[in-house]
């Protein structure tokens, strides 16, 4: 997965709280060059997007029909008769999304080799505040599979059994396999488009989350688990808490000393990780007392 990533203000350091309401977003129709890419095609390549979205855990979607309705209250609050109206058409739009995520094909390409094909999709696109219209953020995400790091695949063969070890390895080669007909090979680039996109908005806000205990072996139960979109398999860091004072205010500082991986999750609640880089600098921190919390990227 190749991701161009540019962060230009604070919309992806708060942490979030799931009794908050989650950060709303609102896809505008995909664009695309109609001499490439069929509509049929562009429509299919925006819901793994959106899916991707959705899958993470971390925003709320609004739809287009919601959209179009906001778009028309928009015409209709720049009538005379709404000139006076102390409730604008910004916050009513805030209220629906905090962010538009305007999104664009850049390529969806067939590569034919030894009478099999593989597809290859790059989107683009951008999150745009729906109060100011500023351009919060702009990325690009590709259906090219993203292998996983030599430290988690150790993990993977500690923690698994053969059997499950050899089941997830059959679901790599699945997912990277050429296929017989174009259309299949679309099908499959979509599936890793989605995924990606879902680890990719992941990331975009990332959770904080309390250490319950530590476990044998440096393994560590958590106070996340799948209803706040924690799956086996994810990655975190371990980071150390600190309060910094920066000018009249004091701020908590992050550092990050170790990196852990989930493979368990037992369920809403909880979860268990074990730590896979940095050991040593993860046991330190304990032995010293400082305060330690979990990063789920």
């Amino acid at each position: 997965m190749k991701l161009n990533i540019t962060i230009l203000c604070l919309f992806f350091t708060f942490t979030i709280n799931y009794a908050q309401e989650k950060t709303t977003l609102a896809f505008l129709p995909i664009s695309y060059d109609e001499t490439a890419v069929s509509s049929h095609q562009a429509r299919l390549v925006q819901e793994a997007i959106v899916n991707g979205f959705v899958a993470s855990k971390k925003f709320a979607i609004v739809d287009r029909e919601k959209i179009e309705e906001l778009e028309r209250e928009k015409e209709l609050q720049r009538t005379g008769s709404f000139i006076d109206s102390q409730s604008t058409v910004t916050d009513g739009l805030s209220k629906g999304a905090n962010y538009i995520v305007d999104t664009n094909i850049m390529m969806l390409r067939f590569v034919d080799s030894k009478d099999k094909w593989n597809a290859i999709i790059n989107v683009q696109f951008k999150m745009l505040n729906v109060t100011t219209g500023e351009i919060m953020n702009t990325s690009s995400i590709s259906s090219e599979f993203a292998p996983l790091s030599e430290n988690v695949l150790k993990a993977m063969k500690s923690y698994y059994s053969k059997n499950e070890f050899k089941s997830h390895e059959a679901q790599i080669a699945a997912q990277q396999a050429l296929q017989e007909y174009k259309e299949d090979a679309f099908s499959l680039a979509l599936n890793r488009l989605g995924d990606n996109t879902r680890k990719f908005a992941s990331s975009l806000l990332p959770t904080h989350v309390k250490i319950v205990k530590w476990d044998k072996n440096n393994e560590i139960v958590l106070g996340a688990g799948s209803g706040m979109g924690v799956e086996v398999g994810n990655i975190a860091d371990v980071v150390k808490v600190s309060m910094v004072t920066l000018g009249s205010e004091e701020i908590e500082r992050y550092e990050v000393v170790g990196t852990a991986w989930v493979y368990r999750v037992d369920d809403q609640n909880f979860s268990v990780a074990a730590i896979i880089e940095n050991e040593r600098n993860v046991n330190r921190a304990k032995k010293s007392g400082e305060e330690l919390a979990i990063v789920l990227r």
